[in-house]
């Protein structure tokens, strides 16, 4: 047993110098736990500096899509022209497109114009940041048109076709749309002139205007049973039944009624100075009918209506435009006016109907243009902008550009009434005329008392001869 104690101790106490012999041979850095950290310490700093710098070179080279701008300048001759960008409407010539300088470089462009053929082009390409490229298109008249030259007796005298362009006779409008046009004729002192005249393609319409001296006028009050009669007097379209038609010369006038589904109506009329004439007819019904009415009415109005491409007219205030004799089948429809979207639409109409057609045009986006809203007392006076006809009272101008207009109304037997308007974009300015009789002079007392001494002289010279 003692020998096996002593025995356990020589074991324990070689073990001991054997882990003395292994430490010292290992140098006085001991391999333990806190030596990973100066191993490893190194890597964080180095993966630091290669991802820190990622973020800002992405947002000064990479912009999203469409963060950089670049414009298009889109004109046409003559001006005014729908524009089609891309297949969406962006205005009327002169206008600017804004696209992103990184989306899709190929671009369509259409443009259209009445009277004119419709342009189009594609554009390969993207401006630069800030960068505006000019496009301009010459427009080149249609081959549906024709020209219409006006000639007047006084000359000289201010001449508008369809409301809108304007000349002093003799002149020759051009490039005008097959179809019926109005032209109107003024000069102050004389009677104003009204006629429809017809365009026919390639062709020149004459007008010999022979203007009469200004006399107090009459009126005539239209109305039939039933009523959407479209009235015609001495040939030219003026509204709907019922209606006041004013400012007529005195004397004979024809008078036609027309409606869809019933027999047209006729008749001379006579007009009285400073009086109204009524009619009231009956409109018989037609039993074999070959036609049909499409009535028009806009707002705002004065626009101008293309059926089947063949211009028609233009819509009024407080009265559609009425086309009469639609041969039945199917249409197409186009109402367009500066500052607003074209309008289309097609429809088929059957014999002996009337469609009432009511169209809201869309306004071009930022407008551009104002407008003057005409009342009178009386009605159907004469409205003339910067001495150019546009309709009669009540009547709305609009697509006007900012600045500063006269107005004119006129009837004859009243005074002319005339004034200054500003015009605001985006804004229609109201203008209401009050006019005034002319005053027909009358003796005065004063111009009684010369005969009234001669006459007294007389008697007491005819009393002393006696004597």
């Amino acid at each position: 047993m003692r020998s096996f104690t002593i025995f356990m101790i020589i074991v324990l106490l070689a073990a001991t110098m054997a882990a003395t012999s292994a430490m010292v041979s290992t140098g006085d850095i001991p391999v333990t736990t806190p030596a990973v950290g100066p191993a490893t310490l190194p890597v964080t700093p180095d993966v630091a500096p290669a991802t820190l710098p990622v973020t800002p070179v992405v947002t000064i080279t990479l912009p999203p899509p469409g963060g950089q701008q670049g414009y298009f300048s889109i004109n046409s001759v003559p001006s005014y022209g729908d524009v089609y960008f891309d297949n969406s409407f962006v205005g009327e010539t002169p206008v600017v497109v804004t696209v992103s300088t990184t989306g899709n470089p190929n671009h369509n462009i259409r443009i259209s114009l009445a009277g004119y053929e419709e342009w189009s082009s594609t554009y390969n390409g993207n401006p630069l940041p800030g960068q505006t490229i000019p496009i301009t298109a010459q427009l080149t008249p249609s081959a549906q048109t024709g020209n219409i030259q006006v000639v007047s007796t006084p000359s000289g005298s201010m001449v508008t076709l369809d409301r809108s362009r304007s000349a002093n006779t003799p002149f020759t409008f051009t490039n005008i749309p097959v179809g019926t046009h109005e032209i109107s004729v003024y000069m102050s002192g004389y009677q104003d002139f009204y006629i429809d005249v017809n365009v026919n393609e390639g062709q020149t319409a004459y007008v010999n205007a022979i203007l009469q001296p200004t006399v107090t006028t009459g009126t005539l009050s239209v109305s039939s049973s039933p009523s959407g009669a479209a009235v015609y007097i001495d040939g030219s379209y003026r509204g709907v039944t019922p209606i006041n038609v004013g400012n007529l010369v005195p004397g004979s006038h024809s008078v036609q009624l027309m409606k869809a589904g019933y027999q047209d109506w006729t008749a001379t009329v006579s007009i009285s100075a400073g009086s109204t004439t009524y009619l009231n007819p009956t409109l018989t019904v037609d039993q074999q009918p070959q036609y049909a009415t499409v009535s028009i009415t806009t707002n705002p109005p004065g626009a101008n209506v293309y059926g089947d491409g063949v211009y028609k007219g233009q819509t009024g205030t407080g009265s559609p435009l009425v086309s009469t004799q639609v041969i039945p089948g199917t249409h197409t429809l186009l109402i367009t006016k500066t500052g607003y979207q074209d309008y289309s639409v097609t429809r088929t109409v059957a014999a002996g109907q009337n469609y009432d057609i009511e169209v809201t045009l869309n306004p071009v986006q930022n407008p551009t243009t104002g407008g003057i809203s005409v009342i009178s007392s009386p009605s159907q006076a004469g409205v003339y902008l910067n001495n150019v006809y546009k309709g009669l009272t009540p009547i709305t101008l609009d697509s006007l550009s900012p600045g500063s207009y006269t107005v004119l109304v006129k009837l004859s037997g009243y005074q002319e009434w005339q004034a200054t308007q500003q015009v605001t974009a985006g804004q229609t300015a109201q203008i209401s005329a009050t006019l005034i009789p002319v005053s027909t002079p009358t003796p005065t007392q004063t111009g009684l008392l010369p005969l009234t001494i001669l006459a007294g002289i007389g008697i007491l010279v005819l009393a002393m001869r006696r004597y």
